[in-house]
């Protein structure tokens, strides 16, 4: 069986893992659950085998697969409290999982992994619910998800205590505005509010009125926000904004491109508050010409001007943070267009209209899914042969030497680097050629 070494307690959770998040343990060596159905059950109800909420809820580490692809029509939000959980949903057959209904929310926790999953709650329960929420946790990467359809904010991470978390390669999108809040238009991306460490990179935002992002504190103390190398699309009339509560934010390296619901195109950030302190370079706004001072598409907020000059705020060097793959501006958001959301499977209907509406120039802010059509429909897909259910396909382990006929071997680590044989399958890597990945 694994053993948590000191040189698997280095390795990251995936070797493309990056940002605060980036050591997250998440379920290595845990137990394996594949989901085999795409039914759910509620609060009072029997818990249904081989479903995904039976697999989120259990107890210790474990590693969560996808033998089934399609939607998941949640009867109650889908919490993960247990700690030490990997979700991969990157071999999910044909188009992979969209969870519907209600969102994602990693709650308490600490160390979990989430590839390539989408989330979109819609508004048809008539709550108000974030599509993905991680709320006094520590160490979890979210990794090539997309989230839309949030009645409240679309991607959020809150709380005092939450700390080294990373958001990357994610598409966030299409925050319903005009919907069920009882605080009327709600159309936001994401609240990122919490005293710890958090890594926003390579993501997508298109179509939020604001909040893209919204960082602060919910405490005395200030958080640390590294946002950079994400694209935002079609905002209305400030992308971001602080308030009183104070942040320490890297701003750097993100392109900003405004799309026919902008109203403000002179600015990318808002800042207030009495200690919040941003650095920024190398951002871009389509339609303005900052030359080398990224500040003048800097905005004071409110009465803030009239205490604080935006030199009180302005930091001359950036923050230290946890590694990011630095790219020129210009060539990450090619990079973006590529590869965030779940798209390592087909991409559906969804992200591809979102895609094409950001390269054209098109698209909306929106009240609700079906001003967008709503859910795609999903074509069922077959699953790869596993005869020994370890989750890794028959032809993969006789490829590499492994024993297709042991169905304990994906826990092992056949060339001692850290990864087990069912994580080396999950990250496209070789199981029995050792690598020093970091």
């Amino acid at each position: 069986m694994f053993c948590h070494s000191s040189e698997a307690q280095k390795v990251k959770a995936f070797p493309d893992a990056q940002g605060f998040g980036a050591y997250a343990i998440g379920g290595r060596g845990g137990a394996l659950f594949l989901v085999t159905t795409l039914e759910d059950y509620g609060k009072g109800e029997t818990p249904i085998e081989g479903s995904l909420r039976a697999a989120i809820e259990a107890e210790g580490p474990r590693m969560v697969l996808f033998k089934v692809g399609g939607i998941i029509e949640l009867k109650a939000p889908l919490v993960v409290r247990n700690p030490y959980l990997t979700l991969a949903g990157q071999i999910a057959p044909w188009q992979g999982i969209c969870l519907k209904n209600y969102g994602l929310q990693i709650r308490e926790t600490h160390d979990v992994v989430i590839r390539y999953l989408r989330v979109r709650p819609g508004d048809e329960m008539g709550e108000e619910l974030d599509a993905i929420s991680i709320n006094k946790s520590q160490n979890v990467i979210l990794d090539h998800c997309s989230a839309s359809w949030g009645t409240d904010e679309t991607l959020s991470v809150t709380g005092v205590g939450t700390d080294r978390i990373t958001v990357q390669w994610c598409m966030i999108a299409e925050s319903l505005n005009q919907s069920v809040h009882k605080k009327g238009a709600h159309g936001y991306g994401s609240l990122i509010r919490t005293d710890g460490r958090v890594s926003f990179h390579h993501n997508l935002y298109a179509h939020h009125t604001t909040r893209v992002p919204r960082p602060g504190t919910y405490g005395d103390k200030s958080g640390l926000l590294d946002f950079q190398h994400n694209v935002i699309y079609n905002w209305k009339s400030m992308p971001g904004y602080s308030r009183a509560d104070s942040v320490r934010m890297n701003l750097v390296g993100n392109y900003y491109k405004p799309g026919p619901s902008t109203t403000g195109k002179d600015y990318i950030f808002q800042i207030g508050g009495q200690t919040s302190l941003i650095y920024a370079s190398d951002n871009i706004l389509e339609g303005v010409e900052q030359g080398w001072d990224d500040w003048v598409l800097i905005e004071g907020r409110g009465w803030w001007n009239w205490i604080f000059g935006l030199d009180d705020y302005k930091l001359t060097q950036p923050i230290a943070v946890a590694p990011v793959l630095k790219e020129k501006t210009k060539e990450m958001y090619f990079d973006v267009l590529r590869f965030a959301g779940v798209s390592l499977q087909m991409r559906d209907a969804v992200d591809r209209r979102i895609m094409a509406e950001l390269e054209k120039g098109e698209g909306r802010i929106i009240n609700s899914q079906k001003d967008v059509g709503g859910w795609p429909t999903y074509e069922s897909g077959r699953s790869f042969s596993d005869r020994d259910g370890d989750g890794m396909p028959d032809r993969w382990e006789k490829l590499h030497k492994l024993d297709a006929e042991d169905g304990e071997d994906h826990s092992k680590d056949a060339d001692g680097d850290g990864y087990t044989n069912l994580e080396e399958f999950l990250n496209g890597t070789v199981p029995i050629l050792f690598e020093k990945y970091n």
